[in-house]
């Protein structure tokens, strides 16, 4: 061992002389510096930290309960299960963060302030169940009762972790879906049924669009591809006419053209969503 943080923390070397920190319910009571520690005693260990991740990680330890610690990292193992995902340090540090700030947002008699909104519902479906799971959790381990708007907050930081983006370009990516579903729902004048597997693919398709639009050098369009746009054109009138729509917004927004091969997919997605609401009226 190297350094006590607390009772709790310690700064350590493994077997492979690797710099860890190791964490675990009375790991650095009592211990000394070259004292050993082991296996058993510790709950999660984080191996080879930038500096800059290391302090906010020891800063983090020092501000929060060990119960906060071990609560998010439970968290955070069932939503890898959950969404069969891996998030790194940064996960760790933010969202033992932010519910150590609700609880005591909490305690004190004030409600925490809602990071985002309805789009988390309803374009990440699967990161707000396990945001509403979390939110159990915390509920039923403090003994307290958090409002039902902390789960979209706990499933924004465990969106941006996955996708690997900041906070402000998931929004950007987000707000980008919201409107171009708007655009399909008003141009084509239907209302899509969010829990078709045409919504849920469209959804998908769009978020990773958007990414590359936003974040993503332009990737020349595959030939081919652009045949079958040329062909699929007919037949598919609404649909083209929406896509259109769709480019013209993206064109205008983001300054970014919507190559044929994009437009082919986005017609595919659209058409299927037409017939989806057509069927259900």
């Amino acid at each position: 061992m190297k350094r006590v943080i607390n009772n709790n923390i310690v700064i350590a070397e493994n077997f492979k002389g690797q710099e860890v920190v190791a964490i675990g319910k009375g790991l650095g009571f009592k211990k000394d510096k070259h004292d050993i520690i082991s296996e058993n005693e510790i709950s999660k260990t984080f191996i080879s930290l930038d500096n800059q991740n290391k302090q906010r990680l020891l800063t983090l330890f020092d501000e929060a309960p060990y119960e906060i610690i071990e609560l998010t990292q439970s968290i955070i193992e069932m939503a890898q299960n959950e969404l069969h995902a891996t998030f790194n340090v940064n996960l760790v540090i933010a969202l033992a963060d932010h519910i150590n700030f609700s609880v005591n947002q909490y305690k004190s008699g004030f409600d925490s302030f809602a990071l985002v909104n309805e789009e988390v519902k309803r374009f990440y479906k699967d990161e707000y169940e396990v945001g509403k799971k979390a939110l159990k959790m915390i509920n039923e381990t403090l003994n307290i009762n958090l409002k039902k708007e902390e789960s979209t907050s706990i499933a924004f930081h465990l969106i941006t972790a996955t996708e690997n983006k900041t906070n402000r370009e998931a929004l950007k990516i987000m707000k980008a879906v919201s409107e171009i579903m708007n655009i399909v729902e008003t141009d084509l004048s239907i209302v899509v049924d969010e829990d078709s597997m045409a919504y849920s693919r469209f959804v998908i398709h769009l978020k990773f669009f958007m990414r590359r639009v936003l974040f993503e050098a332009t990737k020349p369009s595959d030939e081919s591809l652009g045949d079958i746009y040329s062909q699929i054109q007919t037949g598919h009138d609404e649909a083209n006419l929406c896509v259109d729509k769709i480019a013209e917004y993206v064109s205008e927004t983001y300054n970014c053209s919507v190559s044929d091969d994009e437009r082919l997919y986005l017609i595919i997605h659209v058409e299927r969503l037409l017939k989806q609401a057509k069927h259900n009226q």
